[in-house]
């Protein structure tokens, strides 16, 4: 393993655990919540802000780096399985590419939302939402999952052989 794939791989299980311990807060807000609401008749007021400006966010853009890395995200692979190595390839490349190009606009939109909002100082009014906290903090996740997971998406397309998707390689009897 490389240098560049040892850092990039550390990278993405930062990223990944913080998704992760955003899903357990998004778990335990709502458990508290729903107590809360029915036991004190006090629903927490903030929680539905915080879950969907920020934890929803996390566990989305910040986990997507990792998945992409695991092979976990969606796809048809019906049709895959049944081309034979070539055509795989070239399936693979050029898919590859297209998630690549796709991110890239994610990334380069996230990194002007986060720009604007940090040169604008967007905050909502108070009692305009929940939170009046500034708007990048919850929008700078998104250049950040996207952008890591685009090195990603480039680093298999330079070298491809270095990562076979977990499901496939589950499927095919392929040790890792």
């Amino acid at each position: 393993m490389t240098g560049i794939e040892t850092g990039l791989r550390r990278v993405e299980d930062a990223l990944a655990a913080i998704a992760a311990a955003a899903l357990l807060v998004l778990t335990g807000l709502m458990v508290l919540g729903v107590v809360l609401r029915y036991v004190v008749s006090e629903p927490l007021s903030w929680a539905l802000g915080f879950t969907t400006e920020y934890l929803l966010t996390a566990i989305f853009f910040l986990g997507l780096p990792y998945t992409v890395r695991a092979g976990a995200h969606v796809r048809i692979d019906l049709l895959y399985r049944l081309l034979g190595t070539r055509a795989r390839w070239w399936c693979t490349v050029v898919g590859g590419v297209l998630s690549a190009l796709f991110v890239a606009l994610l990334t380069w939109g996230g990194i002007r939302l986060a720009a604007g909002a940090w040169a604008g100082g967007d905050i909502p009014p108070p009692g305009g939402a929940e939170l009046s906290w500034p708007v990048w903090t919850a929008v700078i996740m998104v250049p950040i999952g996207t952008g890591v997971a685009l090195v990603r998406l480039l680093h298999t397309l330079a070298v491809p052989e270095q990562d076979v998707p977990v499901d496939l390689a589950a499927d095919e009897g392929v040790d890792r």
